[in-house]
This record gives structure tokens, sequence and C-alpha cells, in this order.
């Protein structure tokens, strides 16, 4: 199992408060990080045909004369999801209500998998070599799901305190909407910050797979002969 760095292991906790107002947040809104890490699974039940056909997401940096075969790959996700929690009551004397938030829980979750071909898997010099460049990407992964762990709280916060963290008087007919924008707005905050995570993500992962790094992999076992069903057009 790769843990998260302790500093953003368990919950992160951001308050935030309201400012005096007809409707008073009773208590400062909560916004909880959650990351976590699935215990990283190795497959080498997979022949090294049967992977050719795996859509790789990084650019193969050989030239196009070059015929290359898979050994293996990382197939890790980082998924971040939002949960709202929201509150309410009448507003004083008045037929309409406030409503607030009352906690929000932003999960960061990472599943990581390497699969390395069966026949790889039988060599001992080149299923370490596969296996050590694939660690590659998953560490990367890693530093990216502990960065944005420590600042997504944050972006959030800023995000909802531009808008305020309560709403209201609200009229009855347009509090179920209100409600609903106020889950929205959380949703696409996570978004934003997600796709941003994404592409700095796939940047870093690129940088991995260049080609000094394949021919290094390849170095340290001289003698591995991959099998001739194996061959494809991108490694």
């Amino acid at each position: 199992m790769i843990p998260f760095d302790p500093v953003t292991t368990g919950t992160a906790l951001i308050l935030a408060a309201s400012s005096p107002q007809i409707c008073q947040i009773p208590a400062p809104a909560e916004i909880a990080v959650v990351p976590r890490t699935a215990e990283l699974i190795i497959d080498t039940s997979r022949t090294g045909a049967a992977i050719q056909s795996q859509e790789i997401s990084t650019i193969n940096p050989y030239g196009y004369n070059n015929v290359t075969h898979t050994n293996g790959f990382m197939q890790g996700q980082i998924a971040m999801r939002s949960t709202v929690e929201l509150d309410y009551k009448q507003a004083p004397q008045m037929n309409a209500f406030c409503v607030w938030y009352e906690k929000v829980t932003i999960e960061i979750d990472i599943t990581p998998t390497i699969v390395i071909a069966k026949e790889v898997s039988e060599d001992s010099c080149m299923y370490d070599a596969v296996l050590t460049h694939e660690m590659k990407h998953i560490m990367a992964d890693r530093k990216i799901a502990n960065k944005y762990a420590q600042t997504i709280g944050k972006k959030v916060f800023d995000g909802l305190q531009q808008r305020g963290f309560i709403a209201g008087p609200i009229p009855p007919e347009h509090s179920q909407n209100i409600a609903d924008r106020m889950r929205q707005t959380v949703s696409q905050l996570v978004e934003f910050e997600y796709k941003k995570m994404e592409i700095e993500r796939a940047e870093a992962q690129q940088a991995i797979d260049n080609l000094a790094e394949y021919q290094y992999v390849q170095s340290k076992c001289p003698d591995y002969q991959a099998p001739a069903a194996a061959y494809r057009g991108h490694d």
C-alpha cells in the first residue's frame, strides 16, 4: 500500500464563518478533505499479445520506423468527489428561509494498478525493470493527489466565501432552487480543480515516458527478447 504523506492523512478541516445579517449561520461551515489510496494491485495474468491492444495515454517517443511493444502499463485512476450537507431555518418574523452550508466533504481516491505481461513476469530481470518504471507512474499520481489534497479545501473555501456561506432570506418557492445551486457550485468548484489536476497529471506522466527512460529500461536486461506476438506500434 502506498500511503499519502502524513500532512494530508486524515481529514483536513477549514472553518467558514458568516458576517452578521438577517440570516446568520449558527456555526462555521466545515470543509473536509479526505484523501485515500487503495492497495497497489500488480496484475501479471495477461499475455504480452493480449496487452498490445491496451490504449496508452502517453505519447510514444519512438520514431515511426521503430516497431515497439508494451511490456506493462499503469492503470491507476485519481477520483475526486464532493458531498454537500445543507441546513435551513425560517427567517425571523418572515415567510422566508435561510439556507447555509453545514459541511462540504471532498474525497480524493487513488486506485493504483500495474499490469505487466505474463511473459515479462517470468523473467526476473525484465520484471524488476518494468516494475521500477511503472512505480514511477504510481509515485507521480501520489504526488499530484497529495498536492491537490493540500490545496483544494482552500480553493473551495475561497469560491464559497465569494458567494456566501449562507443564503437568504429566500421565499419558499425559490428555496429548493437556491439549495440546488449551492450544491452545484461546490460541484463546479471541485470539477474545475479536477480538470487542472488532470492536465498536470498528464504532463507528469508524459515526462516519465521519454525515450531515454525507455532505452534505460531495455538496457537493464539486454538479453531479454519480447515474444514475437507482443509487438505493436506503441510502447
